[in-house]
């Protein structure tokens, strides 16, 4: 699929942050390497609601530069990590050679990944940050379907559409300003630094569409898959609102009324058999 300009825009906006995130602290790029049984936040929190993966196949989309993935892989399974930025993969499969865990890492824009990989898998798994980067969360659903065996699991752990709808810099209200619903045209942002790491951005320029629940859910439900859980949460791994704080377990939270606001929620489905 030929790419538009929108993610011509957000892959160069990728790969202008790999070098950074591969270099930072909080991708912890160097206690992968030095400890074998390292795994990073996302999947330590996962790993209790997505439950055994040992001898699965497991493919990880849009998985950046892989430490997710490489952390599945040390949990048992069989992983194989996609994503549209070819420096990303060249980090990622730099990583798993570095840290001795085996994965595979292809280049795939999302919706081309069952052209790039002709098979299907016990698990497919999306982390936390990609979604909002997709402009078409039918054709989403759609191939996350495509890709999973009949009776395989599909488990997501996302930024809520109603944080992504929020003035991100206003410090003393939670005031609704962008889009909660898919719309046709994306938000753009520019934005010279990045959220792990220290320097600048060479290409700032990125877009993003935010998704509802039930747009979200139904297209899930829409293409096969069966949805055993929604759950929602009062915590987030990075600051995706002026007024959170960061608490001593590592988890970013509103220091007060945080029943105000849902800032992560997360979906475990079944495809039909």
């Amino acid at each position: 699929m030929p790419l538009d300009e929108y993610r011509l825009a957000n892959r160069d906006n990728w790969d202008a942050r790999v070098d950074l995130h591969y270099e930072s602290v909080e991708y912890g790029v160097d206690q992968f390497i030095s400890d074998r049984s390292h795994l990073s936040g996302v999947v330590t929190y996962d790993r209790v609601k997505l439950g055994d993966v040992s001898g699965k196949r497991l493919l990880h989309l849009q998985c950046h530069i892989g430490t997710d993935t490489i952390s599945w892989a040390r949990l048992g399974a069989e992983v194989t990590g996609t994503d549209l930025s070819p420096k990303s993969i060249a980090a990622a499969r730099r990583l798993s050679e570095e840290s001795g865990t085996p994965a595979r890492f292809e280049v795939a824009e999302l919706y081309d990944t069952a052209a790039v990989i002709d098979e299907k898998f016990d698990i497919v798994y999306t982390g936390v940050g990609a979604i909002c980067w997709l402009p078409d969360i039918v054709g989403w659903a759609d191939l996350v379907a495509a890709l999973l065996e009949p009776g395989g699991i599909f488990y997501m752990r996302e930024g809520h559409p109603m944080m992504w709808a929020l003035d991100w810099e206003d410090t003393r209200e939670l005031r609704v300003t962008l889009p909660y619903f898919e719309t046709g045209e994306p938000d753009s942002e520019e934005e010279d630094e990045t959220y792990a790491g220290e320097g600048k951005v060479a290409s700032p320029l990125n877009y993003g569409w935010n998704h509802g629940i039930g747009e979200t859910i139904n297209a899930l439900i829409q293409a096969g898959i069966r949805i055993d859980r929604v759950e929602e949460y009062d915590e987030c791994e990075w600051q995706g609102q002026a007024q959170m704080v960061l608490e001593e377990d590592g988890l970013w939270r509103l220091p007060e009324g945080r029943e105000r606001l849902p800032v992560m929620w997360s979906v475990l489905g079944t495809k039909a058999r």
